[in-house]
């Protein structure tokens, strides 16, 4: 499936995407700060899957697949068969999979134990589980949550 292009269809039911995936929920402790949205603002990219360009997600961006580009999300989480090469942006970050290059989290990076993370990373605050790993610079920001 390389080479193939994702473009949203504006007509199509975007429930109907919505999580199957018993890896795919943020610890709700971490998201009651978040605002509510509705549906229709979040993406998934299922496994096999190979896209590239920029993409700006106001929600949920949920990665089985490839991005290859720019990716701004509020909430990002990158499956076991995930992987983000490019310029990352999210709030929240949970990683089981690999994101490479360049990461900005602006509030919790979770790199779980499968995930992988390289590249430049700015965030704010960052958990990494036994067997997670991260290779490159970090430059840690101060929390702008009170």
């Amino acid at each position: 499936m390389v080479g193939n292009t994702f473009k949203p269809n504006p007509n199509s039911n975007p429930s109907a995407a919505q999580n199957s995936n018993p890896n795919s929920g943020f610890n709700s402790s971490s998201t009651s700060s978040a605002k509510p949205r509705s549906q229709g603002q979040d993406i998934y990219i299922g496994e096999g899957v190979v896209i590239q360009g920029t993409f700006n997600v106001p929600g949920k961006a949920e990665i089985h697949g490839t991005v290859n580009g720019e990716l701004r999300a509020d909430n990002l989480l990158v499956g076991l068969q995930g992987k983000i090469t490019g310029k990352v942006t999210a709030r929240e970050m949970d990683v089981l999979g690999e994101i490479n290059k360049e990461i900005h989290c602006e509030e919790y990076l979770h790199i779980r134990a499968s995930g992988v993370v390289s590249g430049a990373l700015e965030y704010c605050d960052l958990e990494i589980d036994r067997g997670g790993r991260f290779a490159g610079s970090m430059v840690q920001k101060p929390s702008r949550v009170k």
